[in-house]
């Protein structure tokens, strides 16, 4: 990561903090990156994706109790 984008994730998390709309950032949190590099990449949960995550987790646990 470079100097630029560490300094503009801390500004960004202090405007946070002070009361600024999380879209109004101009960094990604989770992704540690600019918005722009990542915003087709976060969707909102619906109950589809959160059923198929779990899901999903149950057949990793699975899957891993028979090895």
């Amino acid at each position: 990561m470079d100097k630029r984008l560490a300094a503009a994730l801390q500004r960004d998390d202090a405007r946070e903090d002070a009361g600024m709309h999380p879209d109004d950032r101009e960094t990604c949190h989770t992704h540690q990156c600019w918005a722009t590099e990542c915003e087709g990449q976060h969707r909102r949960p619906t109950a589809g994706r959160l059923h198929a995550a779990n899901l999903e987790l149950d057949r990793i646990r699975f899957n891993n109790r028979s090895k």
